[in-house]
């Protein structure tokens, strides 16, 4: 079952949408955006959007939706231009001017970083203090744990040396041990460094998308995106990128260290409402690249599978 479009808000482009959700249903075998994009060369996001009635999509993007549907292009080239005309005078703002930067298959434009979160002393309150912090602060607390360091150094030599005054040796000149000897502990670094921490993000349908990597809401998919759908059941689920596995934790927490373990033994690639419900948490990790975000629930709606999260990227490597 795939996607569930949501009805087409009266105005002056309802005619028109509706007429391009007509021509997809009709087209040979009902192709779903997905399998549309293969033949428009646009993404899927771009042509959902042009037939959810918000907007007016460029030409190049209405001519491109009719051929893939074997329309007439001629004939919607004509009808568009009647619109676009009446639209400029009466309803301006309802004209897309230019195709979405990341539209067209195979030319991604350029990713534009979110608005900085509000500061404290001079800080994101969601960026990770650390990956912050100036070179010279950093060269400072090397400096510091290095003396720090030294310290222990000399006070552990000092304490031998009271032990061999205070304990005199046996006759095979061995010293009494007076203490048990502890394994050292190294403590394995993590492979992954936070870009942004606890991020909240507000999906008012499932014709947006959370763009993870630059933790926004956008109309467009991007390289590392997700959505919602109906989830085969009706109720909704969270539509995974291309290329990328889940886990859903049964706990409240999630390290992306867990997430890459738990995905190598289980992986699932379909994350359902029910599966996860406020509060709970899921991950999810790019096969190619690494990167992780996890994922908690704050709120979900299985009438037009609105969601709201809080999310945690990672970078994977240094």
């Amino acid at each position: 079952m795939g996607r569930r479009e949501a009805p087409v808000p009266e105005g002056p482009l309802k005619e028109f949408a509706l007429a391009l959700r007509l021509l997809r249903t009709n087209a040979p075998g009902a192709p779903t955006y997905r399998e549309l994009a293969d033949k428009a060369h646009y993404s899927p996001s771009v042509l959902s959007v042009a037939a959810a009635g918000r907007r007016l999509p460029t030409l190049d993007v209405t001519l491109a939706f009719v051929e893939a549907c074997g329309g007439d292009a001629d004939e919607w080239r004509e009808r568009w231009t009647r619109l676009h005309t009446a639209l400029r005078i009466d309803h301006p703002e309802l004209i897309t001017e230019t195709d979405a930067p990341q539209g067209r298959t195979g030319s991604p434009g350029p990713v534009t970083r979110p608005e900085a979160s509000p500061t404290r002393a001079g800080h994101s309150v969601d960026e990770p203090p650390a990956l912050l912090a100036p070179a010279a602060t950093r060269r400072t607390r090397l400096g510091r744990r290095a003396g720090v360091v030294a310290m222990i150094a000399a006070a552990a030599a000092g304490a031998v040396l009271v032990a061999v005054l205070l304990y005199p040796s046996r006759s095979d000149g061995r010293a009494h041990a007076r203490t048990t000897a502890k394994p050292s502990v190294s403590a394995t670094p993590s492979a992954y460094v936070a870009v942004y921490r606890y991020r909240r993000l507000d999906l008012p349908n499932y014709n947006y998308y959370f763009d993870l990597k630059t933790g926004t809401v956008a109309e467009g998919d991007g390289p590392f995106s997700m959505s919602t759908n109906s989830g085969g059941d009706g109720h909704g689920a969270f539509e995974l990128p291309d290329g990328a596995d889940a886990y859903v934790s049964p706990g409240g927490s999630l390290t992306p260290d867990q997430c890459a373990a738990q995905i190598t033994r289980a992986p699932v690639h379909i994350v359902r409402f029910r599966q996860a419900p406020p509060g709970s948490v899921f991950c999810l990790r790019a096969r190619n690249t690494g990167e992780t975000a996890v994922i908690k629930v704050i709120d979900t709606d299985d009438g037009n599978y609105a969601a709201k999260i809080a999310v945690d990227y990672y970078r994977h490597g240094p």
